[in-house]
């Protein structure tokens, strides 16, 4: 039986890609390499890449802002609840760049790491920036205004139109507006 199984599975992924031996992958290959099938790299779209990163280091550098002013101005269980909460939220954003960065924008795999390390050390850059320079309360509220901008712009152009994609009634789209207020 393991071995009709077996064949029969050889044979449909033979069929279905025309290699033989057959493809143990997605379905990119060379067939120049006598039967031994490899994966084509992908390109690296920088443009994509770059936009990723720049924005992950602004976000974390506005986060260590934030975090910064939470040290300065609030006690210290307020400014550390920050932290966690910040920490929390990042590790979902950090997976998601990380991703992108290597499946979109064809990165791979120890540079998207490396990367994207580099972008989020800019949190500490934000963090020491506030704690060692004498920045203004106007200079603080603008950045964090900025970010908050930036927030808003992928919401309103990201995630907006995904959540109404999928919206059907009239009340659904009453809870998704009241939702995003």
């Amino acid at each position: 039986v393991e071995w009709k199984e077996k064949e029969s599975i050889d044979a449909l992924a033979e069929d279905a890609h025309g290699c033989d031996p057959p493809c143990r992958h997605d379905g990119h290959h060379d067939h120049e390499n006598n039967g031994n099938s490899t994966q084509i790299d992908q390109p690296i779209n920088y443009s994509l890449a770059l936009s990723i990163l720049i924005g992950d280091g602004f976000h974390n550098f506005s986060d260590g802002v934030f975090i910064g002013v939470a040290f300065l101005l609030c006690s210290n269980a307020t400014a550390f609840t920050i932290v966690a909460i910040t920490l929390y939220h990042e590790i979902a954003q950090e997976l998601a760049d990380f991703f992108l960065l290597t499946k979109h924008a064809g990165i791979p795999v120890t540079a998207a790491l490396i990367v994207n390390f580099a972008a989020g050390l800019t949190v500490v850059l934000g963090g020491l920036l506030v704690l060692t320079l004498p920045i203004s309360d106007m200079t603080i509220g603008v950045i964090l205004s900025f970010a908050a901008g930036v927030y808003l712009h992928i919401a309103a152009s990201e995630c907006i139109p995904r959540v109404t994609s999928v919206v059907e009634t009239g009340f659904d789209r009453i809870i998704t507006v009241v939702a995003f207020i």
